[in-house]
């Protein structure tokens, strides 16, 4: 069973993850210059706020969800689906 303390650790992390995108954003837009989709410089500035929003903030969720799923009656195929994701901490970001 899931106390309220893993509740609380997942609410402030999933907190945590939202002002580290805030601050990446509020870093590209003031002190790199801004954001475009026009084919200009300004356009890689998206890089860093999607690459903080997906390698650490949704794949730090996925971290956090995969032993939970391993609890659930059908659990095979979830943690076969959960450990062949890129990007795993566990062995496969080495590689």
């Amino acid at each position: 069973m899931v106390s309220g303390r893993f509740y609380l650790s997942c609410l402030l992390l999933g907190s945590l993850g939202s002002m580290c995108i805030l601050f990446t954003i509020y870093w590209m837009q003031y002190w790199r210059g801004g954001f475009a989709w026009n084919g200009s410089i300004y356009m890689f500035n998206w890089h860093p706020v999607l690459m903080v929003a997906g390698m650490v903030v949704f794949y730090g969720g996925a971290g956090w969800a995969s032993p939970l799923s391993s609890s659930s009656p059908a659990s095979g195929s979830w943690a076969l689906l959960s450990s062949s994701c890129p990007g795993r901490p566990c062995g496969c970001a080495a590689s």
